[in-house]
């Protein structure tokens, strides 16, 4: 997405259609402050090996009342897969420290 109005950058890159349909509802969202997908973040979690392994969360979004959330685009048919589950699992305690919210974004 070439110049988005809520984010700090002039660029936004997304991985599917539904990541830029997705970055559309955030510019026309009133609720939405400020939003990016380079964000940098790396939330680390073990995989069902026990393997040390990091994740990117799909968008940091901030708010109009300051609450700062985690947006993770996942598909209906991926909701119950374990490695979701420990993504999110992951994301939350991740959140829950850093008194951040977590977003679960489901269409299919």
């Amino acid at each position: 997405m070439e110049n988005p109005q809520k984010s700090a950058y002039s660029l936004e890159y997304y991985d599917s259609s539904w990541e830029l349909e997705y970055m559309k509802e955030l510019e026309k969202n009133d609720d939405i402050v400020k939003w990016t997908k380079n964000h940098g973040i790396r939330i680390p979690y073990f995989d069902e090996d026990g393997k040390y392994r990091t994740y990117a969360p799909d968008f940091l979004v901030q708010r109009t009342d300051g609450t700062v959330e985690l947006h993770e685009m996942k598909g209906g048919h991926l909701l119950q897969n374990p490695i979701t589950k420990r993504k999110m699992d992951a994301a939350r305690e991740w959140c829950k420290t850093r008194k951040m919210n977590l977003r679960l974004v489901s269409k299919f």
